[in-house]
């Protein structure tokens, strides 16, 4: 790691565990590329937690113009989740007036029940699930209430508009600067690791915080969810491992035995295995014994340092294509369960494919041509950028 990465995620170790500011402060001695490392915390969302590790803990270590700009910019993230806790409390009202039921998840409740505090963790839209037959009940009201569908649609009916294979779809108020991301699902169908949406509305309860109450996700499913979120984007994003140490630390009744149960019902037991093992090496979470026994097998380590190589890579390299796709392989089920992620990635037509190429709907089927080239020319993209 560069002395920029170290110190980077040295502040989140420290505003994970207090014990960890000693360790954090020969990090932020040395010298730095200030501009890299506020570039790396903007890239992976935790400057709110750098900022509040550096101004609480560390203020003298940091020269006077860094500190000034992390503060800057701690208001300013404070001011945008404010408005967007706004947006949301108003959101549910009108979906609740409408009898519509809704799961909130990440974004501002999770910030309210892992991170206990609005202000420490970024977010800039919104995730919402309903059930798939609401789906297009919701689009009338947001609709009616100045929002409109962002993602396109091959017809404009209700069938359609939950045939995604993402299992959501996006909408946007360009007057209030808002988005919004509607589920009906919790993953994407080419993943191997999914969770049974049935049961995450069985066991959904109500969270309070701060006189704001919402529907959320059991504290054991949405940590599964955080692990498979993470691992879906091959963890290119520091925040979202914090997320889960976060979580975890905030919810000290979390059933274990259920958890473990659940993930290994689903399939999705060596997905929390390397996760928990990720979070552990990365952040210094703390494990229950039997916990860090449970995750600690060959197959997730393998996976957890495949995952830290991604996760840690130096500011602006980037990934390429074989190792995230030998990473998502890792976890199917079968030559048929492999074979049909990539298929799906391939040569399945995607939203940004939609975007990118916009054909008349009697052509939609040309999508399926477009998408294999997009693809051939992304990676050419990729191969043919200079080396760092």
């Amino acid at each position: 790691m560069s002395p920029e990465t170290k110190a980077l995620v040295g502040c989140v170790r420290a505003f994970l565990s207090p014990s960890e500011v000693a360790a954090l402060q020969p990090a932020l001695a040395q010298p730095l590329d200030w501009d890299v490392l506020l570039r790396m915390a903007d890239d992976h969302s935790v400057t709110p937690l750098v900022a509040y590790v550096v101004c609480q803990q560390t203020a003298g270590l940091v020269p006077a113009n860094i500190l000034q700009q992390l503060q800057e910019r701690f208001l300013q993230i404070t001011r945008n989740n404010l408005a967007g806790v706004q947006e949301w409390q108003r959101l549910l009202r009108a979906l609740s007036e409408a009898g519509i039921p809704v799961i909130s998840f990440k974004g501002p409740s999770l910030a309210l029940s892992a991170y206990g505090n609005l202000a420490l963790r970024e977010f800039h839209d919104l995730d919402l699930m309903v059930r798939s037959e609401h789906v297009w009940q919701v689009r009338d009201v947001l609709v009616r209430d100045g929002y409109s569908l962002w993602s396109p649609l091959v017809r404009e009916t209700e069938a359609a508009l939950v045939r995604s294979s993402n299992r959501q779809v996006c909408f946007t108020n360009k007057q209030r600067g808002s988005s919004l991301d509607l589920h009906w699902g919790a993953l994407h169908e080419m993943f191997s690791f999914q969770l049974d949406v049935e049961q995450l509305w069985q066991a959904a309860y109500v969270e309070s915080h701060e006189e704001i109450s919402f529907l959320s996700l059991s504290p054991e499913h949405l940590l599964l969810y955080l692990c498979a979120h993470g691992a879906k984007h091959c963890w290119r994003n520091l925040c979202w491992l914090c997320d889960i140490a976060c979580h975890i630390q905030s919810h000290p009744t979390t059933d274990w035995d259920a958890c473990t149960r659940m993930a290994e019902l689903a399939g999705c037991d060596l997905l929390l295995k390397h996760s928990l093992l990720l979070a552990e090496q990365v952040l210094g979470l703390q494990l229950p014994d039997r916990i860090r026994n449970y995750a600690d097998e060959e197959r997730a380590r393998v996976l957890a340092e495949i995952a830290q190589a991604l996760l840690l890579r130096e500011h602006g390299d980037h990934p390429g294509y074989l190792g995230p796709l030998r990473y998502h392989l890792a976890f199917a089920k079968g030559w048929r369960d492999g074979a049909s992620l990539v298929l799906e990635r391939v040569f399945v037509p995607a939203e940004p494919d939609w975007h990118s190429v916009r054909l008349p709907r009697p052509l939609y089927f040309l999508y399926y041509v477009v998408r294999p080239v997009r693809f051939v020319l992304e990676r050419l993209s990729v191969a043919l950028r200079p080396s760092r």
